[in-house]
């Protein structure tokens, strides 16, 4: 499956349900049960393609900042959340993960693993069966140097707009005060 297809088929269910990210998954989820199950283990294979390009440490920051700590399971859900948004949004926040800060107003998306599995239940229904083989493991080790997010001041040159979000909504964790807790 070509890039340019798989984005189309993300973006297609993401303008069809609009902001509202669970019935973006359910949209998903219809469109991948149109595809033949070949089309639908190469939609898989490009999910985890995706996923593997945000496995960075500077996105996990930027997340951790935007949603509190998380683990590796929620890191997960957090990479689709981000994908579900479409290319052009998973590409600002590679380039640039302070722009997570954009996706604030759907926040309470993030760590729901609404996306996890539609591969393999489309492929399942279509075929009756699940895989009959194992994705890719991806990567061991997340990209790049963690930021030391108990640091107010690098952190808040390093990631200001999201930064600017927290001072703005007080109720979110700063890695900074537990440091000093």
């Amino acid at each position: 499956m070509e890039r340019a297809v798989f984005w189309h088929i993300v973006e297609g269910a993401r303008a069809e349900a609009g902001s509202d990210t669970e019935r973006v998954a359910q949209a998903l989820l219809r469109r991948l049960h149109t595809l033949t199950p070949n089309e639908i283990e190469q939609f898989e294979a490009r999910w985890f393609q995706a996923q593997d390009e945000l496995y960075q440490w500077p996105i996990r920051d930027a997340a951790t900042l935007l949603l509190g700590t998380f683990d590796d399971d929620d890191f997960l859900a957090v990479q689709d959340w981000i994908m579900s948004h479409g290319r052009r949004t998973m590409q600002r926040v590679q380039d640039d993960p302070d722009s997570l800060v954009e996706l604030a107003p759907d926040r309470r998306n993030a760590r729901i693993d609404w996306f996890c599995g539609l591969p393999l239940e489309a492929h399942i229904a279509a075929t009756g069966a699940p895989f009959g083989i194992d994705g890719p493991s991806g990567p061991d080790e997340l990209v790049g140097t963690p930021a030391e997010l108990t640091d107010e001041t690098s952190t808040r040159r390093r990631f200001p707009r999201l930064t600017t979000y927290l001072d703005k909504n007080p109720w979110i964790d700063r890695p900074w005060e537990r440091a000093t807790s």
